[in-house]
């Protein structure tokens, strides 16, 4: 099996970040015999940049799948543009404020309720939070990376970290 990895400059290529993306399968054949995999978007610009370079080098507007790493704006803006002005299989995300009951005893402050938490995670994440809300909208199934999750059949297979940890 064939694969190219693209890493796309990101801010100018000053700053650090990440936009990367993954082309695997029979490179010569058609769409369906490869897969494509987006790995964090960097800033806006790059995004853009995602989505030129795919079109330009891979030909097609269809993603298999988005990863999102983590949240930092660095990491996640740009895939925004993608979701955007691609057709995207599915999102890998952490979704951190969809455990606020799971973790709010962690907290000293036993005032702290769980919507409480929840929004004040959200806020906090709100590039994350927005690209979920993108993701529903443009009906992408969203996937949180914990232990067991295969998907694609072999395309990823989630080893670490469990829901528990």
């Amino acid at each position: 099996m064939a694969y190219e990895v693209d890493y796309i400059p990101v801010d100018g290529g000053e700053k650090s970040g990440d936009a990367i993306v993954l082309r695997f399968g029979n490179l010569n054949g058609q769409r369906n015999e490869q897969s494509i995999v987006v790995i964090d978007g960097g800033f806006k610009d790059s995004g853009e940049l995602l989505v030129q370079h795919i079109g330009n080098y891979y030909g097609t507007d269809q993603i298999d799948l988005v990863i999102s790493t983590h949240p930092d704006e660095d990491h996640i803006s740009g895939l925004s543009v993608v979701l955007e002005k691609l057709k995207v299989g599915g999102l890998l995300m952490h979704k951190p404020w969809d455990h606020a009951a799971d973790i709010k005893n962690f907290f000293k402050n036993k005032s702290i309720t769980v919507s409480g938490l929840e929004k004040r995670i959200e806020k906090s994440l709100q590039c994350a939070s927005d690209l979920e809300d993108l993701a529903i909208k443009k009906k992408i199934q969203v996937f949180e990376p914990f232990q067991g999750l295969k998907l694609g059949g072999e395309l990823v297979h989630i080893l670490a970290p469990s829901s528990d940890y």
